[in-house]
């Protein structure tokens, strides 16, 4: 149970009131009540946080307002015995999450106010909205049309709610790619160069570029702006080309770049934007992380001054990369933004075993580096199917990994039941569903042609055998947690471990019998359909409760659609195993098909569209 908190207004910082009463919605943390007795004392000493406790009073010396929040957090998880003390010390000036609102997830408003008090407690103290497409511009009726986009009251109580717990939300927009989900609409043509990508140096785009700008001007308190301009890899390769014939990529970014400055500061707005252009346009093969890119010195002159770069990197685990990787963006002029991740993107459940490898380098390095701003993302790629509440687990060991330069299992298990009302080995247990197979893969596999599954079947002759019984054994140990649903919906989480279970074990016994042409072996596997149709109803239906319950409605469909497939195509199977058992010479097609042709080398990516067919989507 959380220890009970008391604070007096009138010993309070004013700065800090506001943060303790939005906290008092959720948390035991009373004014002028009943419970450990707080006292708050401005630290003059950078990144300071320390907690000195009597029986029944504490002092928190803080040098800013997350820190002191961090400490609450500790305190109402009982970290600190009486008359003992805790010590943290943050390198970090800004310390925050990206979130992604754009890959059809759009959390909902009060659901994002929860996270933003969990959020306040781990010493988290901003918070950027990846927003695309999903904000509503006055004059722009199809701009995150049927999308869930924020209106302007929306972001306006965010970005409230969020000031009112000390953390700043910094608009993170594209002002030149990822811009497909408006691009296809007749009505952004004018602005279009590519399928993706904004027509540069068209008056048109810069006009629409304006109202992007000033809608977040008017929405936030923050004077920060992520102007995005990343993977744009086809820039001026469409109807710019057409327009002015070829010309290099570097000149157009950096003119784009330029006047999307000029715009910024007609506001008083101050951007950032992704590095990956500068280093990839610099790379013969235009890779990100090209040890040999160069970046030519006229290139580097161009860039704007007052332009701050984000280097993001959620894929390396080795410390010295990071490193040189920060020392090449300072050589590019200024002190970098750092973006990791928390791995959600393509998972079930959040990853804890990419996280604490790749962030945890990164963290690491960044202190070494004395970095003082680093961010992680939480991307939804493939559709945002990850419970993203599980990623607070991941936030929770990135924040223990930042402030206290390592992560003791017993303080993070009691700050998170404090936090978040649920176990923390709980909810890092359900990322064994990373480990077995990708859930993902598994999910989407299609039964018949089984891209993934068949794969791994040619790969390694046992890469199936036990995965059934993996699964369903992480299932029993989830069983005791199921009511738990503060850092990710443990129930939801069993019934992803039964669905893959279900689907890896019919596979396994497929393939086995239509080998050998086992006709008994066939029935049995035509008698696992039925059951496999009710676990695959009962995670459909669960995903919908979750979603509705944190985001808008929008988005959902392309869920729904995909999984109301996924029954027609077991469906489908059972009709062509029926056949086949009663007509001894009939064969499956696409099981014949990785009889002759077993699949080798590298499957590639295993979002849904590449698993669901390998015919064309329309």
């Amino acid at each position: 149970m959380a220890t009970s908190l008391s604070w007096d207004r009138a010993s309070t910082p004013e700065p800090l009131t506001p943060i303790l009463q939005a906290l008092s919605d959720e948390y035991a943390i009373v004014e002028a009540g009943p419970g450990l007795r707080l006292r708050f004392v401005e630290a003059d000493e950078p990144g300071l946080g320390r907690i000195e406790r009597s029986a029944d009073a504490a002092t928190i010396r803080y040098a800013t307002p997350a820190l002191a929040m961090r400490a609450v957090g500790a305190l109402l998880a009982d970290l600190v015995p009486a008359d003992g003390k805790l010590e943290e010390r943050s390198p970090f000036t800004l310390f925050g999450i990206m979130l992604d609102c754009s890959r059809n997830a759009v959390m909902r408003v009060d659901h994002l106010k929860v996270w933003l008090r969990r959020l306040a407690l781990m010493g988290y103290n901003a918070v950027l909205l990846y927003t695309e497409d999903t904000y509503e511009i006055p004059g722009e009726p199809y701009f995150g049309y049927l999308r869930g986009a924020y209106t302007a009251d929306e972001l306006r109580a965010i970005d409230a709610y969020a000031a009112s717990l000390g953390i700043e939300v910094i608009p993170c927009i594209q002002t030149l790619g990822h811009l497909a989900q408006i691009l296809k609409w007749p009505a952004y043509a004018p602005v279009k160069d590519t399928g993706s990508v904004l027509l540069v140096d068209a008056e048109e785009t810069y006009a629409l570029i304006g109202k992007m700008l000033d809608l977040w001007r008017d929405v936030c308190r923050t004077r920060r702006v992520h102007i995005g301009m990343d993977e744009t890899h086809d820039l001026g390769r469409g109807r710019f080309m057409d327009l002015n014939g070829y010309e290099n990529g570097f000149a157009i970014f950096n003119r784009h770049l330029a006047r999307v400055k000029a715009m910024c500061d007609e506001r008083g707005l101050q951007p950032m934007l992704w590095s990956d252009m500068y280093f990839r346009l610099g790379s013969r093969t235009g890779d990100y992380y090209d040890k040999d890119t160069v970046i030519p010195r006229e290139v580097v002159e161009q860039i704007p001054a007052g332009v701050e770069l984000v280097y993001w990197d959620y894929y390396h685990r080795d410390e010295a990369f990071y490193l040189d990787w920060i020392e090449r963006h300072r050589r590019l002029g200024s002190e970098p933004l750092m973006g990791s991740g928390v791995w959600t993107w393509r998972k079930l459940w959040h990853d804890r075993f990419l996280t604490e490898a790749n962030a945890g380098a990164c963290i690491r390095a960044c202190r070494q580096a004395s970095l003082r701003e680093i961010f992680f993302t939480m991307w939804g790629d493939d559709g945002a199917y990850c419970d993203f509440d599980s990623a607070l687990a991941g936030l929770a060991w990135s924040a223990e990994q930042a402030f206290a330069g390592q992560v003791d299992a017993g303080i993070l298990e009691q700050r998170f039941q404090a936090v978040c009302g649920a176990s923390y080995a709980a909810v890092e247990r359900a990322a064994d569903l990373n480990r077995i197979l990708d859930p993902a893969a598994v999910l989407w596999d299609d039964p018949l042609l089984a891209q993934y599954l068949s794969h791994e079947r040619a790969q390694a002759s046992d890469a199936l055998t036990g995965a059934e019984r993996d699964y369903l054994a992480l299932a029993r140990a989830l069983e005791s947690h199921r009511e738990e649903a503060g850092g990710g919906r443990l129930a939801h989480a069993i019934l992803a471990c039964r669905l893959l279970a279900a689907k890896t074990g019919l596979a396994e016994h497929l393939f086995a019998a239509y080998a050998c042409r086992d006709q008994a072996a066939l029935q049995a596997v035509r008698a696992r359909i039925p059951s496999l149709e009710q676990e695959l109803e009962r995670f459909t239906e669960s995903l919908r409760d979750m979603w509705l319950a944190h985001n808008k409605p929008f988005g959902l469909e392309v869920l729904q659609i995909r999984l109301a497939g996924q029954k027609a195509r077991y469906q489908e199977l059972a009709r062509r195993l029926d056949a086949m058992l009663s007509g001894p010479d009939a064969t499956i097609a696409e099981l014949e098909a990785h009889l002759r042709q077993p699949p080798g080398g590298t499957l590639g990516r295993r979002g849904y569209r590449n698993l669901a067919t390998a015919s064309s989507i329309l």
